[in-house]
């Protein structure tokens, strides 16, 4: 006990004389006992010769750094546009074979499945008809053209035989097309055999939702997906406020969870146009090479967007003062003689911070212990 009675009247002994000359530097006071730590001169600070600050304080410059800027975004690995495709059935039918499976390869033009349908025979159907009276039609005329020749028809003979014809010619016309819209040629095709469904572009099907007898009577739900997937989009939500941050080409990082640890590098293709209303983004596409299928639509991933380096201001992070909602930092504008000067920060890297308004580069500064001076 009375080893701890001695230590607490040595603490007292020993930090009695800082607490007075604290109080006298408030209070602008000359108390013998202790020269003042520092003075409040309006806004400046100054610390006196016999300052126990002069030893304690440390001073730096602000530098100007080559810093580079990172922006992070959540994204979502997709297929490209114009090489994905839902396959459709033209019509209604039953589908009567399936040429390929889940995860073929397959080429453009590829056949993929056979499909009975008595509306695609019936459009045969109909070709024949319209081809036939389109044969009759043009027959008809040329024999009136030749009556004409000899005096023997009239001329709305001839007259009513080219409307017929060319009434006929169009119906042909419509009948072909029909045809060609289900994948039938009828100049090389077959007429009587089942609905032929193509791929419409090479690549592997990626997602089958059909099988062999299934009776299909929605030709809005596809039967199968194809895609070529050795290129895919990585598509980036950023936020409104940091589309000034990107171009077109720059430099990005990407991780994903499906494989943690590990970087995938690449450049920003495109910047969208169209900022979502509702949630403030734009969309931000960056193409990967994608041989071994690794990355697959869907995948969630994170971006970071490298800036381009640019020169910044620094300071050391010890040297901002944190006041309210505002920062501060102590520039020395005479020997030992300081002044506040409010500052906007930036980014932090490593233990420097970017100062992007409110101090120019070589200014010395205080990089600590200005907490002592709020």
């Amino acid at each position: 006990m009375k080893m701890n009675k001695s230590c607490s009247f040595l603490c007292v002994a020993l930090a009695l004389p800082l607490a007075l000359a604290i109080v006298g530097c408030r209070r602008g006071s000359n108390i013998n006992e202790a020269p003042a730590i520092f003075e409040q001169q309006g806004d400046l600070v100054v610390i006196p010769e016999q300052s126990i600050l002069r030893v304690r304080l440390k001073f730096d410059a602000a530098r100007a750094d080559k810093i580079q800027s990172q922006l992070s975004a959540p994204a979502v690995v997709e297929a490209e546009p114009e090489k994905y495709a839902n396959v459709f059935p033209p019509l209604t039918g039953r589908l009567i074979k399936l040429h390929v499976e889940l995860g073929d390869s397959v080429t453009n033009g590829q056949l993929l499945a056979s499909m009975q349908s008595p509306d695609f025979l019936a459009a045969q159907d109909n070709y024949v008809k319209a081809k036939s009276v389109e044969e009759l039609t043009h027959r008809a005329l040329k024999r009136q053209q030749e009556l004409l020749e000899n005096k023997v028809a009239a001329q709305k003979d001839v007259e009513q035989a080219v409307s017929d014809y060319e009434s006929a010619k169009i119906d042909l016309d419509t009948a072909t097309e029909q045809l060609l819209a289900y994948g039938f040629d009828p100049k090389k095709d077959q007429f009587g055999q089942p609905m032929q469904i193509y791929s419409p572009l090479a690549g592997q099907v990626v997602d089958m939702a059909s099988a062999f007898g299934e009776f299909r009577n929605d030709n809005t739900v596809p039967l199968m997906t194809v895609a070529d997937l050795s290129t895919v989009w990585l598509t980036a939500s950023v936020q409104e406020k940091d589309l000034r941050y990107l171009s077109k080409g720059q430099d990005i990082s990407a991780t994903f969870a499906a494989y943690p640890g590990e970087t995938f590098k690449g450049k920003v293709l495109f910047i969208g146009d169209l900022v979502d209303p509702d949630i403030r983004v734009a969309k931000v596409r960056i193409a990967f090479a994608n041989p071994d299928g690794r990355l697959k639509p869907g995948m969630f991933a994170t971006v970071d967007f490298l800036g381009f380096p640019e020169t910044q201001i620094t300071v050391p992070t010890t040297a901002v003062v944190q006041s309210g909602e505002s920062a501060f930092v102590y520039e020395q504008v005479k020997p030992w003689i300081l002044e506040p000067q409010k500052v906007e920060v930036g980014t932090q890297h490593g233990d420097r911070i970017v100062i992007t308004d409110g101090l120019e580069a070589g200014a010395p500064i205080l990089v600590k212990e200005g907490v002592l001076f709020q």
